[in-house]
């Protein structure tokens, strides 16, 4: 996909496939410990390889920098009568603490916005935490708003 530098750093980004699935639970489980989001590791670990074995549940993105994974992107897919059919969920986006304010989130976005519409996507959603004012910002510079809504859950297992 894409590749260039960040800072002195090489880059590289690629859509991930199931030899990738070890990397993916690796950095989506120090995601969910930072935000300390509880996420059972069987659970994920199904979720994730169900997704990377069929890309029409969505896809993951990986970034690497200095040949480490330092970060990744999770793309689900829905049908919304909003967006008029079939449209993206950006479910994570994450990159290791120590390697943020580098680009990396950003050409993360970059490659996730083009690949959703590449696959037909009308929209792309997403959430942050309310008080996550620097996430905020990222998606702002990309043409991300915010609407005054309430997302709400309820477990059906």
């Amino acid at each position: 996909m894409e590749s260039g530098q960040v800072g002195s750093e090489n880059r590289q980004i690629w859509l991930a496939t199931s030899e990738d699935a070890t990397a993916v639970l690796a950095l989506l489980a120090r995601q969910f410990e930072e935000h300390e989001i509880e996420v059972p590791a069987k659970q994920l670990q199904t979720a994730v390889e169900a997704m990377l074995a069929d890309d029409r549940l969505g896809f993951f993105l990986l970034a690497e920098a200095d040949s480490q994974t330092v970060g990744l992107a999770c793309v689900s897919f829905c049908w919304t009568l909003e967006h008029g059919g079939k449209s993206a969920w950006l479910d994570e986006l994450y990159v290791r603490p120590e390697l943020r304010s580098q680009g990396i989130g950003s050409a993360l976005i970059e490659e996730v916005l083009q690949k959703a519409n590449e696959m037909g996507c009308a929209a792309i959603d997403l959430e942050v935490d309310i008080e996550h004012r620097r996430a905020e910002q990222l998606y702002q510079r990309f043409g991300f708003a915010s609407l005054p809504r309430a997302r709400w859950v309820k477990e059906l297992r």
